[in-house]
């Protein structure tokens, strides 16, 4: 199942083999055995597709129909916060804020399922 996840998605982005495979530290010819099954990608590379076509692992893996889960979403908002030198377990983000936040990630949830469906 993985091999037809990772080849609908690099795809669905528009990247070429060459490219998905720079983008997460590989040759061309490694990630072209993946995508045809040849060998499995260990856990580190599953998890630069992962973050590469903001997916979960387990939408990759096909353990799930769900390109997003909320705790891929949690982790994502988490490196976000992270990046910006923000602790995100003291993080106060006043209610307005919050309900904006909550408004576009429902959003992004909802537009996920659409384009799930129709995939």
């Amino acid at each position: 199942m993985y091999a037809n996840r990772l080849k609908e998605l690099r795809i669905a982005h528009g990247y070429t083999m060459e490219e998905v495979g720079k983008r997460v530290g590989l040759k061309k010819s490694s990630y072209a055995s993946y995508e045809s099954r040849y060998r499995q990608p260990p856990l580190e590379k599953l998890k630069g597709f992962s973050q590469l076509y903001g997916v979960s692992v387990d939408y990759i893996l096909g353990l799930s129909n769900e390109r997003n889960n909320e705790e891929f979403i949690r982790m994502k908002l988490k490196e976000l916060c992270l990046k910006r030198g923000l602790d995100w377990e003291s993080l106060d983000i006043p209610e307005d804020l919050f309900l904006i936040l909550e408004s576009i990630l429902d959003r992004a949830v909802h537009n996920n399922k659409q384009n799930t469906q129709t995939v």
